[in-house]
């Protein structure tokens, strides 16, 4: 999933799981709101979905999972798609969220024109 659709259903309030799955020190860092964290990088780079199994993710809510530039998580997601679950991995992890932005404008009659860039994904 593009950064950017998923900027977009976030602001709608779509239901779907975010599930991060880097190191918890990268997660202490910073996170996107209303994600979910599990401790399962080093497994699923290993290939070994055991730490999936044991989640309990709704049922027929999409779950889009983060890492941080988008290889792990796409194999996280491989896997779950296999199990029947829809599962979309972030393309380019939090490094293409650190690029999510969208914008407020205010018009101002006869005047200027104001634009406020705020970044979704500053974490």
């Amino acid at each position: 999933m593009q950064r950017e659709e998923l900027r977009k259903r976030l602001e709608r309030g779509e239901p779907l799981v975010l599930l991060d799955i880097r190191p918890r020190e990268e997660r202490a860092e910073w996170a996107i709101p209303r994600s979910r964290w599990v401790d399962a990088y080093d497994a699923v780079k290993a290939e070994d979905f055991r730490p999936l199994d044991v989640l309990d993710l709704p049922a027929g809510v999409p779950v889009v999972v983060v890492c941080a530039a988008g290889k792990t998580s796409a194999l996280a997601a491989d896997y779950l798609r296999s199990r029947g679950i829809e599962a979309h991995s972030l393309e380019g992890g939090m490094r293409a969220w650190s690029l999510a932005w969208n914008l407020a404008e205010i018009e101002v009659p006869r005047a200027v024109r104001i634009v406020q860039v705020r970044r979704a994904g500053k974490g």
